[in-house]
């Protein structure tokens, strides 16, 4: 799960699942459509406001979002899909950074 830094704005991902976000405290959810059920997600980071959120699966590559987890887009930049172990952003949400097992680190 991660929170914008008032935590208004969340974003939570289910293993083997959806992406979940909320814009109002975890009050309501919404099950993230655009995805779909195709990777099992694995890690989750966002920026402090909680606008640009960034998501890696297990066996895929890294999906981002500009709008709060309203439209999601795959990272065609980093060419192959890996097994992601973790993932971070700097707080603006410019700056991107991942590892998979077993691998390098892979920076934006």
């Amino acid at each position: 799960i991660t929170s914008s830094s008032d935590g208004t704005k969340l974003a939570a991902v289910v293993q083997g699942g959806k992406i979940w976000t909320s814009i109002d405290s975890g009050e309501n959810w919404v099950e993230d459509q655009s995805v779909g059920r195709t990777k099992k997600r694995h890690v989750i980071t966002s920026s402090s406001d909680g606008t640009k959120v960034a998501a890696v699966p297990y066996g895929g590559k890294i999906w981002t979002s500009i709008d709060s987890g309203e439209n999601w887009i795959e990272d065609q930049s980093i060419g192959s899909s890996h097994n992601w172990q973790s993932i971070t952003s700097s707080s603006d949400g410019t700056k991107v950074a991942a590892v998979p097992y077993g691998g390098k680190i892979w920076t934006s």
